[in-house]
């Protein structure tokens, strides 16, 4: 399994970009948040994921290049949804893959709906597959690394795990508990839903 791929930018389209890696040229599809930023000639080091697709008749390899993990981790996500298929998900992910992740977690049909190719319809199916699907695993992978153990600092790893800023978080997490009643409570789950529902009104 290809994990990654290191090389120079040989040239970025709408669609993707070329790397040039020892004495191939290796076509990539990207999303429109990974090749905003990249520049021809810069080395760059990309998650990937090989995806075959069936068109027309024949089986077609399509090697996927994404900006960060998270990017990788909100694709397969989007992917898993009935009727989304990886060029679609490639499409949809033109914003920040935390900046999706916590539209989906906190319910925004409103933001989901303007990504490239997601409807209103679409928007609302996603957030129905995927809601409880990402608030878990945010939620529950970081428990452990939390350094105080408490429910802030833990909602405070989660949020950087989708790529909200330090500074932000601690904000958000200020909102989240202020709205909160106090008891029962609440736990990182709670704190990081109502952070990401404050964050979606702004």
């Amino acid at each position: 399994m290809i994990e990654r791929v290191r090389g120079i930018v040989e040239s970025v389209d709408e669609s993707g970009l070329v790397l040039r890696t020892g004495d191939f040229c290796i076509r990539l599809m990207a999303s429109r948040n990974l090749t905003a930023r990249l520049v021809a000639g810069r080395t760059e080091d990309l998650p990937v994921q090989l995806v075959v697709q069936l068109e027309g008749n024949r089986l077609t390899p399509i090697l996927i290049a994404f900006a960060d993990d998270i990017e990788r981790d909100v694709y397969e996500a989007l992917v898993s949804v009935s009727g989304v298929g990886a060029r679609g998900a490639v499409k949809a992910l033109a914003r920040p893959a935390g900046d999706i992740a916590s539209a989906v977690v906190a319910g925004d049909e409103r933001f989901l709906s303007t990504l490239p190719g997601i409807g209103k319809a679409r928007a609302r199916q996603i957030i129905a597959a995927l809601q409880d699907k990402l608030s878990r695993e945010y939620a529950a992978a970081p428990v452990r690394e939390a350094p105080d153990g408490g429910a802030a600092s833990e909602a405070r790893i989660i949020l950087s795990q989708i790529g909200i800023a330090p500074v932000e978080a601690d904000s958000l997490i200020s909102k989240a508990t202020a709205a909160l009643p106090a008891e029962p409570a609440p736990s990182a789950a709670d704190i990081v839903r109502e952070a990401l529902r404050a964050r979606s009104r702004r």
